[in-house]
């Protein structure tokens, strides 16, 4: 979901909370992508992402390079895995600022 649409109707202190909650909770399609290229055959941009289960695959399998393999893949995967990623955050952090907006009226 596009992070203006879920601003709309929010108020300025609402906007700016959403904003400071985004930037910290954003993950960046470079690092992952960085991750990706030079430590993606022990998982790290799985870790990164949040995914720590397919992470711990990735480890766990490392020396038979086939997850090495499965992250050469995901090159070409990342971006759009990135940002839906960011578009899920997005639409939890909107429903927690609204949530605590209510809360505290």
């Amino acid at each position: 979901m596009d992070e203006l649409l879920l601003m709309k109707e929010m108020t300025d202190q609402q906007r700016m909370l959403f904003q400071s909650e985004m930037n910290r909770e954003r993950k960046d399609k470079t690092t992952a992508l960085l991750l990706c290229i030079f430590l993606g055959g022990v998982g790290a941009h799985r870790f990164y992402l949040g995914d720590s289960g397919k992470g711990i695959l990735y480890l766990l399998f490392f020396w038979t390079f086939i997850p090495s393999i499965i992250a050469l893949i995901e090159l070409f995967t990342i971006s759009a895995t990135i940002e839906k990623y960011n578009a899920k955050i997005a639409g939890d952090v909107a429903i927690r600022v609204k949530m605590l907006s209510q809360s505290n009226n």
